[in-house]
């Protein structure tokens, strides 16, 4: 009886060791290596959906790395010319002033996750934590309007950022939906990206043209005047070009899309985990065991290069440039 009790524990051990045991990313063929182009003057502190904020307060966006400082303890969430909103733990959120270093408070109950500045106006759009959304005068330090969505318990650290489009406003929040004010604040309509029960906040939200395209972790989707289509799959990355729509999947898989989400063509990198995507005549896809992943357009070919580093911290793409801790490569055309 005690060896088969020992003999059923071993096959048990076993049998859990193997269900546990995680596959990665490994390539047979590594063309070459790549090396950082520079170092930042600090490391990452915390990421957003268009940014990264650096331990002594500058800020890198697809502009390039700040001049500017923010005060301690902040971190950037968007800008509209010299005004930046940004928030802090246990701090106050602010308009803050890159030129004159003024603050002017947000009075706000909880935190900016992400906002935008209403063009020709001294108004931003903002959702913050708890998955309340609305309009606030930054210059009355008024609510002008503020609703609120159902509790999200869980969200992914990308929080896609308000946007205009033409007079209306496009706050998406952290249950998945993308909701459409006017410049008043009234509402006029929301609409359903993602219905996941954790992680469903919009990760991704862009207009090229007439069409608009919005993703959650889970699912897609593609809108035009005329018509809204949709794909349910695992979405580690969106990249929304005039020429096609690229999806990273948590498969491995990239897909290339027609505007309306039809998928025209694939390929699948086994075990893959994507963090992020620069972009160029070439797609670059960053993959977390360290590798760089170029493909051309059509997904046909693939080069493989290794990073100095697995990415294991803070990283940050944009468009043409990768961030990693304090380190950065820039794509050289």
């Amino acid at each position: 009886m005690r060896l088969g009790a020992l003999l059923f524990a071993a096959l048990l051990t076993m049998f859990m060791a193997g269900c546990s045991e995680k596959n990665y990313f490994k390539p047979e063929i590594v063309q070459g290596s790549i090396n950082y182009d520079g170092e930042l003057p600090a490391p990452i502190a915390e990421i957003g959906y268009h940014s990264a904020t650096l331990e002594n307060g500058q800020v890198v966006t697809d502009k390039g790395l700040s001049s500017y400082r923010l005060p301690k303890g902040y971190r950037f969430i968007t800008q509209s010319g010299d005004r930046i909103v940004a928030a802090g733990d246990c701090l106050p959120n602010i308009v803050f002033d890159v030129k004159t270093g003024k603050k002017r408070k947000i009075d706000l109950s909880r935190r900016i996750l992400a906002a935008l500045f209403i063009p020709s106006s001294n108004k931003i759009a903002y959702l913050i934590e708890g998955n309340k959304y609305g309009i606030y005068d930054y210059e009355s330090q008024k609510v002008v309007a503020q609703y609120s969505s159902d509790i999200a318990l869980t969200s992914d650290i990308r929080i896609a950022s308000p946007m205009m489009l033409e007079q209306l406003v496009l706050i998406p929040t952290l249950d998945g939906k993308l909701v459409i004010l006017d410049g008043d604040g009234a509402k006029l309509r929301e609409i359903v990206v993602g219905k996941g029960e954790n992680f469903n906040n919009v990760i991704f939200l862009d207009v090229i043209g007439n069409r608009l395209v919005a993703a959650t972790p889970h699912r897609i989707i593609s809108v035009s005047p005329k018509m809204m289509d949709a794909q349910n799959m695992e979405i580690s990355d969106v990249i929304f070009l005039q020429s096609g729509i690229y999806i990273l999947s948590k498969d491995g898989t990239v897909y290339l899309c027609d505007e309306n989400l039809k998928i025209e063509k694939k390929k699948k990198f086994p075990f893959a985990h994507f963090v992020g995507a620069i972009y160029g005549e070439f797609l670059y896809l960053i993959e977390k065991q360290g590798y760089v992943i170029a493909t051309d357009s059509d997904l046909v070919t693939a080069n493989i290069f290794e990073l100095p580093d697995d990415i294991d911290d803070w990283f940050f793409a944009a468009k043409d440039t990768i961030y990693y801790e304090k380190y950065y490569f820039k794509l050289h055309q």
